[in-house]
Parts: C-alpha cells; structure tokens; sequence
C-alpha cells in the first residue's frame, strides 16, 4: 500500500463510490454516534490513531487533507449532520494515514475502509 491507494482512496470519494445516500439511509444520528463512543471501537479507534495518524508529517500529506475534506463534504451534503461529517473524515483520514504508511495488515483499518466499501458505516 502507498500514496497511489490513498489517491484510489479519494478518486472514490470524489466519484461517489464509498459515501451514497444509501450509506446512511435509516441512521439515527444521534444514536449511532453514542454507539460509536461507548463501544469498544472507540479504544480501537485512538489504538489506530497513535499507530497510524499520530506523525504529523503524514497528517499534512495533501492527498490525505484532500481525502478528509472530501469526506466531510459529501457526509454533510448527504446528511446534514456536521458531527457525524467529522467522524466519517475521521476515518477517512485514519484509513489514508495507514495506506500512506504501507500498511497490508492492521485489521481494524482493513474493517474500516471494508464497512465504507461495502456502502456502509461502521457498526452498522
């Protein structure tokens, strides 16, 4: 994996192919967030974090800043929730600073970016 999955990343993001109206049809909000907080995937998530997002000088890729904003965007444009658009640009940026560093096999990112493949959230 390298900068050339993180740009696959984003040229999917830019043509609607991981986040669709379908990704988040029937989601409460405001339930799912409070599942994603108290559940074991928040552990999980900050564990990524300091594995993979942490170096700053990955966190300032372009490609990478280009991937979380397109996120959030369509999120917001699909769903009007600002909350769940920086949770969903969380991944996003999680998933790309994992590809940026090679990595073949942390399985929770591999969930990760598999659930939004698929067309859906995590937990979902």
């Amino acid at each position: 994996m390298s900068k050339t999955d993180v740009e696959k990343l984003l040229l999917d993001l830019n043509e609607g192919r991981i986040l669709t109206q379908q990704t988040f049809e029937g989601l409460d909000v405001e339930i799912y967030l409070d599942e994603r907080d108290a559940s074991a995937i928040a552990d999980e998530w900050m564990q990524a974090f300091v594995r993979w997002a942490q170096d700053t000088a990955v966190a300032e890729e372009e490609v990478l800043r280009a991937c979380r904003e397109q996120a959030f965007k369509q999120t917001l444009a699909l769903t009007g929730e600002p909350e769940l658009a920086g949770y969903v640009s969380d991944d996003m940026g999680l998933i790309g600073a994992a590809l940026l560093q090679g990595t073949a096999n942390d399985s929770f990112v591999d969930q990760l970016l598999e659930s939004y493949r698929q067309g859906r959230l995590p937990l979902r």
